[in-house]
């Protein structure tokens, strides 16, 4: 054993840096060790005396082994949208990186960037990255430009409904308890139930009608002049939506202004599937 722990004490030995250094007294040239992280050398080497080291100064470091005759000033400060993350310490520098919801690109903290919707997060932005997004996959969709993953689908099985609207990348699919098509022809029209009213109001909402259409369609309900904001459809969609649900919470005859507009616009095919749909 005494052999292998001599053997084990010369490898540490020897792992411990060095460095060559000229005795100024006598003009020898000596192998010295190093100082350890967090100090520096006092004095160097002699042949009858080791490497002398002290400890650096408050607000000074040495983050390595070295044979620095004085420490490193901690010189980095944070910059705005940044946060500490490493302290100045007799070890280490002060280090900084960008604050949560911001990373960095050429030493500025930029806000992480929204998925637009119908996108949603495929990896979440970090200090140092960008948000990266993907489109929606079938059976999930995204209403609106956000930093979260894509949603999926509700089961209106699940909860004993039937689909009223089969949704798509932008919005959910949408469950109605409306009893749908003729059925009996003893029954009311189905309208006469809130629910269904809520139905027959997504039910034409979220049809495939032309952009110009759709447009159209929401100036004569909502009168609203002609010229207006360049939306997407689904943002058209959802603020069309938003409009007629809140004027069939105050009572207004929802259900005959947009039969009446879908017949002026000319869309002669959804007026007729939403008379039959709904017993109108």
């Amino acid at each position: 054993f005494p052999p292998l722990l001599l053997f084990l004490a010369e490898l540490v030995c020897d792992a411990q840096p060095t460095y060559q250094w000229k005795d100024t007294v006598t003009g020898e040239r000596l192998t010295c060790q190093q100082c350890p992280p967090g100090t520096v050398v006092a004095q160097h080497c002699s042949r009858d005396r080791p490497t002398v080291c002290e400890p650096c100064p408050d607000l000074h470091y040495t983050q390595y082994w070295n044979y620095l005759e004085k420490c490193r000033y901690c010189n980095v400060i944070c910059g705005e949208k940044q946060v500490e993350v490493q302290q100045c310490n007799a070890t280490h520098n002060r280090a900084c990186q960008c604050q949560e919801g911001y990373y960095s690109d050429m030493e500025f903290c930029i806000r992480h960037s929204e998925c637009p919707p119908g996108s949603g997060v495929k990896k979440p932005g970090t200090p140092f990255e960008d948000t990266q997004c993907h489109s929606c996959p079938p059976g999930f969709f995204s209403p609106n430009s956000s930093t979260n993953p894509c949603q999926p689908h509700q089961d209106c099985e699940q909860q004993g409904k039937v689909t009223n609207v089969q949704g798509n990348r932008y919005h959910d699919t949408l469950c109605t308890s409306c009893r749908l098509g003729r059925g009996n022809t003893t029954q009311g029209p189905a309208v006469e139930d809130d629910d269904c009213e809520q139905a027959m109001i997504d039910f034409v909402v979220y049809q495939n009608i032309p952009i110009k259409k759709l447009k159209r369609l929401q100036q004569i309900l909502e009168r609203s002049p002609k010229k207006q904001q360049p939306w997407t459809r689904a943002a058209i969609q959802e603020k069309f939506r938003t409009f007629l649900t809140q004027k069939k919470e105050q009572h207004y005859e929802v259900t005959k202004e947009l039969l009446d507009a879908l017949h002026i616009v000319k869309l002669h095919s959804i007026e007729e599937k939403v008379r039959e749909r709904f017993l109108l």
